[in-house]
């Protein structure tokens, strides 16, 4: 339960922040993809030849707009770098619905949206995904300068037989090709991706030999982090990890957590921004 001193520390961060971003432009747009879809990105920034951009990429389910994306954008532009906050699904036929997506969906995607960057001369292409997105940035062969992945998912997640992630915990019930998630706030995906999940098994040489740097950003309180190093043992460098204390696989825990989550991505960008 908060105190009046925290509600009081919290309104005054919010107030701070507002006044800071309050000029600071954000624009829409609509990425063409391959199978005629499109892909709806909230811009940050701009997009230019000498300005870098970080494609940002949400977990499952996600958006473009929620918290920890919409603030992790606003911090990353106060370092004068831009970025495109990806929802991969959204409403109107235009765009992919839940349902339509699997993991090789969120892949082939993100790799449309790095090639749509490149074709708009774009020098600095960057890539940060949480959870989910992490694991598809691993998986996609695009050619980025640089990511940061904040606690990526691991095939082995859905395996049978961790025990971090036993049924019982994660409850999950099926109607025809629709999963529903019955735990907690709760979840919904398809079938085909939920079997495609599953079937991933140990994937951790998807972080091998990818071409450009990585920084690892787990959260030691969270059940996916012991699991994640071992992407960061097999991957090239220059690389880095860390391990932030007190922190779930959100990172909202507390106002100390998700900056420290904020100020060690942009320090990865800034080091491979010169």
């Amino acid at each position: 339960m908060f105190t009046e001193a925290d509600v009081v520390h919290r309104f005054f961060c919010y107030s701070r922040c507002m006044i800071s971003y309050q000029n600071r432009q954000e624009t829409s747009l609509n990425i063409p993809l391959r199978d005629g879809k499109q892909l709806h990105a909230i811009l940050r920034g701009e997009i230019e030849v000498n300005t870098p951009i970080v494609i940002m990429m949400h977990g499952r389910p996600g958006s473009a707009n929620e918290l920890l994306q919409y603030l992790g954008a606003h911090y990353i532009g106060e370092h004068n770098i831009s970025t495109l906050r990806l929802s991969m699904y959204d409403f109107g036929t235009n765009y992919r619905s839940i349902l339509d997506c699997t993991l090789d969906t969120h892949i082939q995607d993100f790799e449309d949206v790095v090639l749509y960057l490149r074709g708009m001369g774009v020098k600095k292409v960057f890539a940060l995904g949480h959870s989910y997105g992490g694991i598809t940035i691993l998986g996609s062969k695009a050619k980025l300068d640089a990511a940061v992945l904040w606690d990526p998912s691991h095939g082995l997640a859905w395996h049978n037989d961790n025990p971090d992630f036993i049924g019982s915990d994660f409850p999950e019930k099926t109607f025809e090709n629709i999963v529903i998630g019955t735990a907690g706030n709760g979840y919904i995906l398809s079938k085909e991706q939920s079997d495609r999940d599953s079937a991933i098994g140990d994937n951790t040489d998807w972080a091998e030999n990818k071409g450009y740097p990585i920084k690892f950003i787990l959260a030691k309180a969270g059940p996916l982090a012991k699991l994640a190093k071992k992407y960061y043992e097999v991957a090239s460098e220059p690389k880095s990890m860390i391990e932030i204390e007190n922190a779930h696989h959100q990172f909202e825990d507390s106002d100390e957590v998700t900056e420290k989550l904020f100020a060690e991505t942009v320090e990865w960008l800034k080091t491979y921004n010169e």
